[in-house]
């Protein structure tokens, strides 16, 4: 079972954030990476060399809230291979590669795989978000965060 990967650098873009206690664990980081890289369809190749394993499930406040980042990557992947709902059969197949019951996160490794490479490629959308700027209190990050979530969401609705 593979585990979820960090970007070495976004660990370390986010130290203010990690130093004072805001963000307890590095699957926040993560989680944010995720979300921006779901967001703006953002995917990258994860290689071993330049992540750190985190965890092999959903930890901590995660752990109830699992099954809808995993709802949320299904759909933005099945979007990205450009398989609709009408067609049952493909999204059937599709979602059977992508996940498996048994594991704690109920991914398949082929699922860990494209999970990790949204938040791969989300940490760019940050950086690119934020002009190269790391965030430096909570309050300033989660604020632009949000509002630009809000614009990468706003063509998709």
């Amino acid at each position: 079972m593979q585990p979820f990967r960090l970007r070495k650098d976004a660990r370390d873009w986010f130290k203010a954030l990690r130093e004072d206690d805001s963000f307890k664990i590095d699957f926040d980081v993560f989680y944010f990476c995720f979300i921006a890289g779901i967001a703006k369809k953002q995917k990258l190749p994860v290689t071993n060399e330049y992540t750190a394993e985190l965890v092999p499930n959903f930890p901590g406040r995660y752990a109830d809230r699992g099954k809808l980042l995993v709802a949320l990557f299904l759909a933005r992947e099945l979007d990205h291979l450009g398989v609709t709902m009408h067609e049952k059969k493909e999204v059937h197949s599709s979602i059977a590669k992508l996940v498996d019951p048994t594991a704690p996160h109920n991914l398949s490794d082929e699922g860990v795989k494209h999970f990790n490479q949204y938040a791969h490629g989300g940490y760019n959308v940050l950086l690119e978000w934020f002009a190269n700027d790391r965030p430096r209190s909570l309050e300033t990050f989660l604020r632009t965060f949000k509002q630009k979530l809000d614009t990468a969401l706003l063509p998709t609705l």
